[in-house]
């Protein structure tokens, strides 16, 4: 594991302001709209087809199909907004910030020095 570095530039931390809202605006549209069961049915049936709905770019359609969660918030993507396209693909935050910190999912948790209880298994 890399040594932290507490800075918030990136590549550490990506502070949310409003010039990234604007340019994730399609992304952030799109992944929104998976909180709704129908949505994500129709999403995981054909994801491509899915996000054209949303006028998302070639490149933010490839970053989806990637599952580059970094390079979407790079874009603008607001972090609970990916995370409901995380979660519609089987995956959750521990992947989201294992992808950012260039890590496997198990190092992070294990470097993670509180437990939740109470999560459901496998998590």
């Amino acid at each position: 594991m890399r040594e932290p570095n507490h800075s918030l530039d990136p590549p550490d931390s990506y502070v949310y302001t409003g010039p990234m809202s604007t340019a994730g605006r399609d992304i952030n549209r799109f992944a929104l709209s998976l909180k709704v069961p129908a949505n994500r049915a129709t999403f995981l049936r054909d994801e491509d087809a899915y996000m054209r709905t949303f006028n998302l770019a070639t490149g933010t359609i490839q970053l989806v199909r990637a599952r580059d969660w970094t390079a979407l918030i790079k874009a603008g993507g607001h972090l609970q907004a990916v995370l409901k396209i995380a979660a519609t693909v089987g995956q959750n935050l521990w992947h989201i910030g294992a992808h950012n910190a260039g890590v496997p999912v198990g190092d992070l948790v294990e470097a993670c020095p509180r437990r939740v209880g109470g999560l459901p298994k496998g998590l």
